[in-house]
């Protein structure tokens, strides 16, 4: 593996992917990523970040995303 990391434009691939509803494929070996849900924040704080680990099953690269929240209840 030469770059172990996707480029920004690579990111902003899979982000706009991930926004459209479908799961992405790796943009360098071009099989579909696996999902890992990665919660986050702690009681009683006025946030939590929700975040999506997307790992390709061949390459094992990984990309890290913020999702965003919706409006709280």
């Amino acid at each position: 593996m030469d770059d172990p990391a996707y480029t920004a434009a690579e990111q902003r691939a899979m982000r706009a992917t991930i926004r459209d509803g479908a799961m992405p494929s790796c943009p360098r070996c071009d099989v579909a990523m696996t999902e890992r849900p990665i919660g986050g924040g702690s009681f009683g704080l006025g946030y939590a970040r929700k975040r999506e680990w997307l790992i390709c099953p061949k390459c094992r690269r990984s990309a890290l995303f913020d999702v965003r929240r919706g409006t709280r209840n």
